[in-house]
């Protein structure tokens, strides 16, 4: 069975870290994120196709360097075509049955399960349904058994339906081509999914957590939800001795630490943390933060600094980029 990993987006969300690479490769745990996505794929998948409009031929030079045990397809789309667009796009690729990801979820679910589900009723397509305490925010999905009925987009805080949303996780059959239309932008919840209702979508209910990662809160919580399952520990040549520790924490090699790390943190390699306070961020590669700097549900690009005194909550730092002295950032992108 092939795989379509949908990765075309432009990562607006995730700016200005998404200006110097795709949404795919941008780094979680200290790994590209596109690849907690392949690590737990069944023997079904026998292949990967990557569908990518931005930044291209960064997504189909990394795929070209990995050794994954697997076939992978970086295909390139022309024009950013959506959800149902990008599987239109490589209708002449795929071959019977096949399964469609969002790029940007991470979860720990049992596809082998959903193939069952899925293969067991028969119907054009299965959408796998994850669980959410505040559905607001979501497209919520209604359904009678097993059986999707409507769909009701971001309703107001408790009037929803059910506290079912779409996990960006789909199976089709081939016959899920004559709803799409070609050469166009086709949303799959907006467009298609409408279509085929009366015709037999299939709602999974997913066990295991699951998380977008495409946006800052969702972000950090994917990366929370990663800590506190499989991810946590410090590299053997981490320096971490003069400084405190509050678990989880990812600590990546040649990191120097002085001050408070934690909990929910994540260091790539070659951080150096003064006598500063750092919680429930994520450092990429080569951060420095001075002295009585105060950092919280942020996200700091590679090669950025943090200057002392300066207090940052809720805000993306662009790689390279200086943050002076005793500034305040609450909310903010800040460019290089």
């Amino acid at each position: 069975m092939q795989l379509l990993v949908i990765a075309g987006g432009l990562g607006t969300r995730l700016r200005p870290l998404t200006f110097d690479r795709p949404k795919a490769l941008v780094p979680l745990l200290n790994r590209p994120q596109i690849l907690y996505l392949l690590d737990r794929l069944p023997g079904a998948v026998d292949e990967v196709l990557v569908a990518v409009n931005y930044k291209f031929e960064e997504v189909r030079d990394f795929f070209g360097r990995q050794k994954l045990g697997m076939k992978v397809t970086v295909v390139h789309e022309s024009t950013p075509r959506g959800t149902g667009g990008a599987i239109k796009n490589v209708e002449s690729r795929l071959r019977g049955r096949f399964a469609a990801f969002n790029g940007d979820v991470i979860d720990r679910f049992d596809l082998a399960s959903f193939l069952r589900f899925h293969a067991g009723h028969g119907k054009i397509a299965s959408i796998a349904l994850g669980p959410v305490e505040d559905p607001s925010a979501f497209g919520v999905v209604v359904l009678e058994g097993d059986r999707v009925t409507r769909f009701v987009e971001k309703p107001a805080k408790g009037e929803a339906p059910s506290n079912l949303v779409n996990a960006g996780r789909y199976l089709f059959e081939p016959e899920i081509f004559e709803f799409i239309d070609g050469g166009r932008e086709v949303s799959l919840e907006r467009e298609v999914f409408p279509k085929i209702l009366g015709r037999g979508l299939m709602g999974f209910r997913c066990e295991g957590f699951w998380s977008d990662a495409g946006s800052l809160p969702s972000y950090l919580n994917a990366q929370r939800l990663l800590l506190s399952h499989e991810g946590a520990g410090v590299a053997d040549d981490a320096d971490v001795s003069r400084g405190e520790v509050r678990e989880p924490v990812l600590v990546g090699e040649g990191c120097f630490v002085e001050g408070r790390i934690g909990p929910n943190v994540v260091l790539g390699r070659a951080c150096r943390i003064g006598r500063a306070s750092v919680s429930d961020t994520a450092l990429f590669d080569g951060v420095s933060v001075d002295d009585k700097a105060d950092i919280r549900t942020s996200i700091v690009g590679a090669s950025a600094a943090i200057g002392e005194g300066a207090v940052v909550r809720d805000t993306i730092v662009a790689d390279r980029a200086q943050v002076p002295p005793h500034a305040r950032l609450v909310g903010e992108r800040v460019g290089p």
